[in-house]
């Protein structure tokens, strides 16, 4: 029991904060709150999204953690499909993240458990590692801290177009997989079924491969470091 205090009490702490982020009630209508691990003593805290009905969307290294059933992991980027009773919500729209428009985040604040949320604009895409092989990222000035990992990330039409994964202190940027990254293996998992709107238009432009991969760092809960 100690050891698993430890570990994730490390992963809590070991991570940081980036930017300007705010206690917002209405994020609460947007992302739902998960304890990962043991309440109180531990305190790590995630976030997910409704996907359908059944399954929620999250971050993967969230869901490793949760006392959740997990339907299914990419296999190249931190998002994982969880099983999750969303009956009678209101279903998000899906797109594609383009570069240039205003995002928010949204999800909970792991030190403080309240819903939380911050705004930016989506600066750039980024390979995380492998420049052509691995999960491509979009980078974005609005704040992210511990907790809001596998929350949502909104733009102004309302509809959702990444799930915020870690934050890059030395960037000083949050980082989120854009839907489109995964929209054929989330339509693949839910039986051929396309849930998204993918816009076309330069939503993913070619960037130098060399100057665009993101450097290799450690994701913990909620961040990146």
């Amino acid at each position: 029991m100690k050891e698993i205090i430890f570990i994730l009490a490390s992963l809590l702490t070991g991570c940081s904060a980036v930017g300007h982020y705010n206690v917002d009630k209405t994020a609460s209508n947007k992302a739902d709150f998960h304890f990962i691990g043991i309440p109180v003593l531990a305190g790590a805290v995630g976030s997910s999204f409704p996907l359908t009905e059944n399954y929620s969307l999250t971050a993967g290294h969230v869901a490793k953690l949760m006392m959740v059933r997990v339907k299914a992991y990419n296999p190249v980027c931190d998002v994982a499909i969880i099983y999750h009773n969303n009956k009678g919500r209101a279903l998000p729209r899906l797109e594609s993240a383009v570069k240039g428009e205003r995002v928010n985040l949204y999800g909970y604040n792991a030190y403080t458990t309240l819903p939380t949320s911050s705004s930016g604009t989506l600066q750039a895409f980024g390979w995380w590692d492998k420049p052509g092989t691995s999960c491509r990222m979009g980078l974005t000035d609005a704040g992210g801290i511990q907790g809001m990992s596998g929350g949502p990330v909104y733009v102004a039409d309302g509809a959702i177009v990444g799930i915020f994964t870690a934050t890059h202190p030395k960037r000083r940027q949050s980082i989120f997989v854009p839907y489109q990254n995964i929209a054929a293996w989330v339509a693949t998992e839910m039986d051929g079924k396309d849930l998204a709107s993918v816009r076309k238009s330069t939503a993913m432009p070619d960037l130098p491969t060399p100057a665009a991969a993101l450097p290799v760092a450690r994701v913990a809960v909620g961040g990146l470091h």
